[in-house]
C-alpha cells in the first residue's frame, strides 16, 4: 500500500487530505447532529428528524443528475468546490431552531452538497492509472474511516466537555452550548477541505460538451450497464433509509445508550470498517471484485436482524460493528468496477445517476422509519431493510457476474 500510494500523483495526495478533513469533520457532525436536535431542551422528535433526512435525500436524489451533467461541462475541480459549498449552509441548522429554518437549510445542504459527491469518482479515475485505481479508491475510503473515527470520538466526549468547563448541565438533559460548540468546531473543520481542492491542478485540457449534448444525454452510450447498476442501488437506497440515518437514536431510544456510548460504538464500528476497506483489495483479487462484492454484503445481512432482535446493547452494538463492516467494505471495489464499465465521457453523468437511484428511496424510507421510531416500533424497518438488501444484492450478482471478463478482453483487445 505504502509504495502505491506514494506513487499516486499530487493531484490525488491533496485529494486525499480534504477526505481526511471531510472524515474528520463529518464523524462530529454524525454523532452529535441527530441526538442535539432530540435533547429536550430542543425539542424535536424522531418523527422530524427523519423527515429533515428526507428532505436533504430528496434534495440529493432530485439534484443529482443536473450535478452530473455539471461536472461534465465544468469539470471535477470546480464541481468539488461547489459542491463543498454545502457547509455554510449547515451553519444555519447549528443555531437557527425553526423547523421551518431547518427543512430549508436541509434542502440547501443536499441541493449543494450532492455536486462534490458527484464529482469525486470521476475526479479519482482522471487522477489514477489502471492499476492504481482500486487501491486509491480503498485507501481513500479507509482515510475517510479512519479520520471518522477520531471524529466520532471526539464527538461523543466534546459537548459533555465543553459543558463541564463552562459549568452547564451535561448528560442526556445537558446544555445545547456543549453541543453547538462541537458542531461548530465540526463545520470549521468542514470549510479548511476547500485549501488543498484549490491547489489542485488539472493537468488536462477540459473537453467540454454541449450543454445541448448533455441535456439529450447523448453522452450516455452504456444505457444497459447503467440501469443494471441503478436497480439494485435504488434498493439499496431503499432499505437504507429505514435504519442508516436513524442508528445513533435507535441505540439511544432503545438501549438508552449515553452520547459517550454512541460515539464509543460508532469509533469502533468505523475501524472495523476501515480495516475491512484496506482488505478488501486483497480479497477482490482472491475472489474477484463482483463475488467480493456480493459475499461482503450477503454476509452482513444477518447481523441486520440481530441489531433489532438483541437483548442488550453489548449485542446490538457488536452486531451494528459487524454488519456496518461486511456491507461497506467492498464499496471502493463496487465503485471503480462502475467507473470502469462506462466510457469517460459519461461518468459523472453514471455518478449522479447511481446518487439519484440511491438518494430518493432513500428519503422516501427515512421518514417513515422515523415514525416508526418514535411510536417504539424497531423491529419493522430492520426486517425491511435485510430483505431489500437481499433482493439488491443478488440481482447485482446476476447482473455483474462476468463484468470483469468483458473489462479484461476489452484491455487486451486494446492492447493489440
Amino acid at each position: 500500500y505504502f509504495q502505491r500510494i506514494t506513487k499516486l500523483s499530487p493531484n490525488a495526495k491533496l485529494y486525499m487530505v480534504a477526505t481526511a478533513l471531510q472524515g474528520l469533520s463529518s464523524g462530529i457532525w454524525a454523532v452529535i447532529f441527530n441526538l442535539y436536535l432530540n435533547l429536550k431542551a430542543v425539542g424535536f422528535q424522531p418523527d422530524f428528524i427523519g423527515l429533515m433526512f428526507t428532505v436533504s435525500a430528496i434534495a440529493t436524489g432530485l439534484v443529482a443528475l443536473p450535478a452530473g451533467l455539471l461536472c461534465e461541462r465544468l469539470g471535477p475541480k470546480k464541481a468539488l468546490l461547489i459542491g463543498f459549498m454545502a457547509n455554510f449552509v449547515n451553519l444555519a441548522q447549528i443555531v437557527i431552531l425553526k423547523p421551518s429554518i431547518l427543512l430549508v437549510a436541509s434542502l440547501s445542504s443536499g441541493l449543494i452538497g450532492t455536486v462534490a459527491w458527484v464529482a469525486a469518482a470521476p475526479f479519482m479515475m482522471e487522477n489514477s492509472t489502471q492499476e492504481e485505481r482500486t487501491y486509491f479508491f480503498s485507501v481513500d475510503w479507509a482515510i475517510m474511516i479512519i479520520m471518522g473515527v477520531i471524529g466520532n470520538y471526539m464527538g461523543g466526549l466534546m459537548p459533555n466537555l465543553l459543558n463541564t468547563f463552562l459549568g452547564l448541565p451535561t448528560g442526556a438533559n445537558g446544555s445545547p452550548i456543549g453541543y453547538r460548540i462541537s458542531l461548530g468546531i465540526s463545520m470549521a473543520l468542514a470549510l479548511t477541505m476547500v485549501i488543498p481542492v484549490l491547489l489542485i491542478k488539472e493537468d488536462r485540457m477540459l473537453q467540454r460538451q454541449k450543454i445541448s449534448d448533455l441535456i439529450s444525454f447523448r453522452n450516455i452510450r452504456s444505457h444497459r450497464t447503467i440501469l443494471k447498476f441503478m436497480i439494485p442501488t435504488a434498493m439499496i437506497g431503499f432499505g437504507a433509509g429505514f435504519i442508516v440515518p436513524l442508528f445513533n437514536l435507535f441505540f439511544s431510544l432503545k438501549f438508552s445508550a449515553s452520547l459517550e456510548q454512541i460515539g464509543l460504538i460508532s469509533s469502533l464500528s468505523s475501524i472495523t470498517l476501515g480495516i475491512g476497506t484496506l482488505a478488501a483489495p486483497a480479497l477482490s483479487k482472491r475472489l474477484g471484485r463482483v463475488k467480493s462484492i456480493a459475499v461482503c454484503e450477503f454476509l452482513s445481512m444477518p447481523f441486520i436482524m440481530l441489531m433489532t432482535l438483541a437483548p442488550n446493547l453489548a449485542l446490538a452494538s457488536s452486531a451494528f460493528i459487524t454488519r456496518n463492516a461486511l456491507m461497506n467494505m467492498a464499496g471502493p471495489i463496487s465503485s471503480t468496477l462502475q467507473m470502469e464499465l462506462v466510457t469517460e465521457t459519461e461518468r459523472a453523468t453514471t455518478n449522479g445517476l447511481m446518487v439519484m437511484a440511491d438518494g430518493v428511496p432513500r428519503a422516501l424510507t427515512a421518514w417513515v422509519s422515523g415514525r416508526m421510531m418514535t411510536e417504539s416500533d424497531f423491529y419493522t424497518p430492520f426486517l425491511i431493510t435485510t430483505l431489500t438488501y437481499f433482493i439488491a444484492s443478488s440481482l447485482y450478482f446476476m447482473f455483474f457476474r462476468k463484468a470483469e471478463t468483458q473489462i479484461a478482453k476489452a484491455g487486451s483487445e486494446n492492447v493489440r
